[in-house]
């Protein structure tokens, strides 16, 4: 998995979904994941902070305000499906800038060991939710 993937996410049941969103056409952002709730439906289909939402059960996003996102959001009744676009090179340029890590790097030695189990964590957290 490279960074920017392409990632279809599924969830079942109904509100609450777990997640906040932030941005939208008004904002001049991209509609990102800005949070996601422990033990929620979100936490457990494979969406990571910081993930951009390309469309919501076949609605493209990219065009819509905020407020239309909730009120898309609202009209959900069961299914919730979302297409997003994977942030994990947000997490690689995070540990690229080495100087909020001084104690982390001492601890490991190679900041390197970390990004790449770090990455491989959220790969295989994906991994785990499309098998």
């Amino acid at each position: 998995m490279g960074t920017g993937d392409f990632i279809c996410i599924s969830m079942t049941g109904g509100a609450p979904w777990g997640f906040r969103l932030q941005g939208g056409k008004e904002q001049q952002q991209p509609l990102q994941v800005a949070k996601i709730r422990s033990q929620s439906k979100a936490s457990g289909s494979g969406l990571c902070e910081g993930d951009e939402v390309v469309s919501i059960n076949g609605n493209p996003c990219a065009d819509l305000t905020y407020p239309e996102v909730i009120k898309l959001m609202e009209s959900i009744t069961d299914s919730l499906q979302m297409l997003v676009k994977s942030r994990l090179d947000a997490l690689f340029l995070f540990l690229e800038d080495q100087s909020h890590l001084p104690s982390l790097q001492h601890l490991l030695g190679y900041t390197s060991l970390l990004t790449a189990t770090l990455a491989s964590q959220r790969m295989g957290s994906r991994k785990q939710r499309r098998d």
